[in-house]
């Protein structure tokens, strides 16, 4: 009785101290495999890291001051502003360049990993690009000239008797095909916002263009042309276009994500807010933001 009450308790110890050899052995075993696992999540992040950083990120816009032009050599301008605001706060670095609109908007249709501003989100494009955020609202109006009082139009239907000047692939030229204008007929193409007002100010070929009242104030001073030599006709929306940034279909949606998390920092931090408030101190600057 008393050798079999030892030999019980010496197999309890066996058992006892084999189960902390083992406990020993797996801890030991789980630490190895935790430091050989941790440089493995290190270097993941840091190849991730790299690959955001060497990620080639292009963005193109055109040339229509107050939201985007050229000055001393540099893109800026209040939606260069927004977007370059909104690039801090992502892995990403890009530069914007200027296009005449056309080719900026066929570069963002086809171009892997390129993004365009500030673009109108229609119907029409809505399958076309991955958009991103938009950040202002206008109104598009046909304008004339101030000494055309010949010039009346009540409804879209009035307008067509007249010849209107757009910019090609713009979207004021899609809208004006949606709405039944003929090209070369009450519907006229041109490359540049140049081109434009000089015809609507010798309204040789054109009566009326489409547009923005904001973009034509800004771009009729930047051509040195006056301003006060336009005038308001006729509103063709009835809802405000928004104005985005979008990105083509090529763009890796982690560029994408990693953009609308940006423009979702700069609206909680206040830089948009900053931002617009600035340019609305600005002389004749009247925008209408997006509310975050």
């Amino acid at each position: 009785m008393i050798k079999s009450g030892i030999n019980g308790k010496i197999n309890s110890r066996m058992k006892e101290s084999h189960n902390i050899m083992f406990t020993k052995y797996i801890r030991k075993g789980f630490n190895y495999t935790l430091l050989a696992f941790i440089p493995l999540v290190f270097m993941s992040l840091n190849l991730q890291a790299a690959h955001q950083l060497e990620t080639p990120l292009s963005l193109v816009t055109e040339h229509r001051p107050p939201f985007q032009f050229m000055k001393n050599g540099e893109v800026t301008g209040f939606s260069t502003q927004i977007i370059n605001a909104m690039i801090k706060h992502t892995p990403y670095q890009a530069k914007t360049i200027i296009y005449p609109w056309s080719r900026a908007y066929n570069l963002a249709l086809k171009k892997d990993n390129t993004c365009i501003y500030a673009i109108a989100r229609t119907p029409e494009r809505e399958n076309n690009f991955k958009w991103i955020q938009a950040y202002f609202t206008t109104n598009t109006v046909f304008i004339g000239l101030k000494s055309s009082s010949d010039i009346k139009i009540n409804n879209v239907k009035d307008a067509k008797n007249y010849r209107v000047a757009v910019l090609r692939d713009d979207v004021t030229h899609q809208l004006l095909v949606k709405h039944g204008f003929i090209e070369n007929k009450n519907m006229f193409i041109v490359n540049n916002s140049s081109s434009m007002l000089k015809l609507l100010k010798s309204r040789d070929l054109i009566d009326l263009v489409l547009t923005d009242e904001l973009s034509l104030k800004y771009r009729a001073r930047y051509h040195d042309i006056d301003p006060n030599l336009f005038s308001s006709i006729f509103k063709l929306n009835d809802h405000p276009l928004e104005f985005y940034l979008a990105c083509s279909l090529n763009t890796e949606q982690t560029i994408v994500n990693d953009m609308i998390n940006g423009f979702n920092k700069i609206k909680q931090t206040g830089e948009y807010n900053k931002i617009m408030d600035e340019w609305l101190k600005a002389e004749d600057f009247s925008l209408n933001p997006v509310k975050p």
